[in-house]
């Protein structure tokens, strides 16, 4: 994010931690941002004492400038079920994003500080609940309240509910933790690009659409029900699913008649042609645009299993049969295509 910042203009930086060090790749990242031009200053500050943030604030700022906008982005991590949970583990994970939140707008009140934005990193958690975090969920959705709360005090607040970030943080550092809040979570994963995004049009004050509460990788489809998909939070969404389904199945049957009533082989290969392309992306989690129907299959991420699926939909949809290999074997879609119209049962063409 400071990198981002600097990127956009930022000169003057003051990042946190209750060590108030930086260790290798952070340290040499910032060490270059330095040399190239930008102030970022390291401080140690325990967020969650009142005492750390109001010297801070009163005293350990004097040589910059005012400050004008926060980003709140602390986080303790200690899963346990909420059965077992002590109340000290409990404290531990709440206080650093609740006390945090709190003592800096305290105490940059107290001096009058008018913020440009501030912004609370937050987690879908707070909006689905996780397994083993009735903790950290609880934090995080004391933070998306906090920004309705700052809102009405006239400030630019956002509260991003972030779900997974795969390329960059926490969880992109750890392959087994990642996997397990996928599992948890059962939600899509999103890029450090969309996360600054996100910042930037939080910085910007154009999160209105979502009243300053973008909620992230949440997504129900027809092959997908995460365990929060009857959450009436999120009806809309598994409505939306519900409606996807009935659409595809319409589709399925909508190929099959498509492709009899095809007066000419050429018009039969091109109706094949465009029922794979919608189901090799959906089976190899593609979007139907990205798929070029002359590139060899080899080229996508079709494995034996969801080539069994593709050969099944083939035999359905067409009344044609081929094994697996054939398939894989085909070369392109387009070739593939021509392969199912020369197999096909359902009619045959004079042309």
């Amino acid at each position: 994010m400071a990198t981002w910042m600097v990127s956009k203009g930022a000169k003057n930086i003051v990042l946190l931690s209750r060590s108030g060090e930086l260790k290798g790749k952070a340290k040499d990242q910032i060490d270059a941002l330095n040399t190239a031009g930008a102030a970022i200053i390291v401080r140690r500050c325990d967020v969650a004492d009142r005492s750390d943030v109001e010297q801070l604030i009163s005293s350990g700022l004097n040589d910059l400038p005012p400050v004008r906008g926060i980003v709140h982005g602390a986080m303790v991590l200690h899963d346990v079920l909420f059965e077992k949970m002590t109340h000290h583990q409990y404290k531990a994970v709440i206080e650093s994003k609740v006390k945090g939140a709190r003592n800096f707008y305290d105490a940059l009140s107290a001096v009058n500080a008018p913020l440009d934005f501030f912004i609370c990193i937050s987690s879908a958690a707070g909006a689905v609940g996780n397994r083993g975090q009735a903790a950290y969920a609880a934090a995080n959705t004391f933070l998306n309240g906090f920004a309705q709360y700052l809102q009405r005090q006239g400030i630019n607040a956002t509260s991003i509910d972030l779900t997974a970030v795969s390329d960059a943080g926490y969880l992109a550092e750890d392959a087994e933790k990642a996997a397990e809040v996928a599992r948890n979570l059962g939600s899509d994963t999103i890029c450090e690009a969309e996360v600054l995004s996100l910042i930037h049009a939080s910085i910007e004050g154009s999160m209105a659409s979502c009243n300053g509460h973008p909620i992230t990788g949440m997504r129900i489809t027809p092959t997908m029900r995460p365990f929060w998909s009857n959450d009436a939070k999120f009806i809309h969404l598994l409505q939306a699913a519900e409606a996807a389904t009935t659409t595809t199945a319409a589709a399925k049957v909508s190929w099959s008649a498509a492709f009899k009533a095809t007066p000419t082989r050429a018009e039969a290969e091109q109706v094949v042609c465009n029922a794979l392309v919608e189901k090799i992306a959906e089976v190899i989690s593609m979007e139907p645009e990205e798929l070029d129907v002359t590139r060899a299959l080899s080229h996508y991420p079709l494995d034996s299993l969801t080539a069994i699926e593709v050969r099944n939909f083939i035999t359905r949809m067409f009344e044609a049969s081929l094994q697996v290999l054939e398939l894989l074997a085909s070369g392109s879609i387009e070739a593939l295509a021509k392969v199912v119209v020369g197999k096909s049962k359902a009619k045959i063409w004079e042309s």
